[in-house]
C-alpha cells in the first residue's frame, strides 16, 4: 500500500498520529502541533529574550547609537587617492580635522571635509550630541562602481581608460572631556579658547603688532539690525 512507499521513519512515526482523516496525501495526517520527528508538542512562542542589566546613566539599542554616520556615495575619484587623505583625520577633535583638510593640498580633501560637517551636524540633530566634544571615529573607504571610456590619442588613435568611483562612510563619537584633551593638536584649540575668553580690550594688550582701526570696536555692531516688522 501506500505507506510501504513512505521512509522507514516515517513509517515507524505514523501508527502515533492516529487514523487518516479523509482523502489525499498520507502526509496530510501528520499534525502541525506535534513534531513527526520527536513525537512531542511544538512550541509556537519562543522564550523572551534574557534582559542584561546595564549600569545606571548608559544608554543601549538603536535610539542611542556609539558613533554618527555620513555616508558618502560615488565619489569620483579612485578609493587609492581618497584612501590617502581619508586616513588623515581618525583620532582627531572634529575642528582639527577640519582644519587639517581645509589646508591639504589633495583636491578630494574638500570631500572629506564635507563628509565631517555631514556627520557632526547629524550628531546634534538627531542624538543632541555636544559638538565640542566629538571626535572622528573612522573613515572608511570602499570601492565603488568602475567604467571604461574611450580614450582619445593623438593621430587619430584612440584607446580605453577606466573611470573609479568610491564609497565614503565616516563616524564620529562623543568623548568625555578628558579623552578629547588626549587628542593630538588639541593644544591649539585649548590656548584659542582661553584666548576667546578674555575681552577684547584685555586681549588686544597681549597682541604687539595690533594697530587699532579708528573708529572700529568689534564688541559694537557696525551695521545695524534690521526691524524685523516694516514700518
Amino acid at each position: 500500500g501506500i505507506s510501504t512507499m513512505l521512509p522507514s521513519w516515517l513509517r515507524a512515526v505514523a501508527p502515533r498520529l492516529g487514523p487518516r482523516q479523509g482523502a489525499g496525501s498520507p502526509l496530510r495526517r501528520f499534525s502541525t502541533q506535534i513534531n513527526p520527528l520527536l513525537g512531542v508538542p511544538l512550541s509556537s512562542k519562543l522564550p523572551p529574550p534574557p534582559v542584561l542589566p546595564t549600569p545606571h546613566g548608559t544608554h543601549v539599542g538603536p535610539q542611542h547609537p556609539n558613533v554618527a554616520v555620513a555616508h558618502f556615495r560615488q565619489v569620483a575619484v579612485s578609493p587609492k587617492k581618497l584612501r590617502v587623505v581619508a586616513n588623515m583625520v581618525p583620532g582627531l577633535f572634529v575642528r582639527e580635522a577640519m582644519l587639517q583638510m581645509e589646508f591639504c593640498r589633495k583636491n578630494i580633501a574638500v570631500v572629506v571635509k564635507n563628509a565631517i560637517d555631514s556627520a557632526v551636524s547629524n550628531a546634534k540633530v538627531q542624538y543632541g550630541w555636544d559638538v565640542n566634544r566629538l571626535i572622528v571615529d573612522q573613515a572608511i573607504v570602499n570601492k565603488g562602481s568602475y567604467g571604461r571610456r574611450i580614450h582619445y590619442k593623438a593621430r587619430g588613435k584612440a584607446g580605453m581608460k577606466s573611470i573609479y568611483y568610491s564609497h565614503l562612510r565616516l563616524t564620529v563619537r562623543e568623548v568625555s572631556k578628558e579623552e578629547l584633551e588626549c587628542t593630538k593638536f588639541f593644544g591649539r584649540w585649548r590656548r584659542a579658547s582661553q584666548m576667546l575668553e578674555v575681552p577684547w580690550e584685555e586681549r588686544i594688550k597681549t597682541l604687539p603688532r595690533y594697530k587699532p582701526i579708528p573708529g572700529y570696536d568689534p564688541g559694537q555692531r557696525r551695521v545695524p539690525l534690521l526691524p524685523l516688522t516694516p514700518q
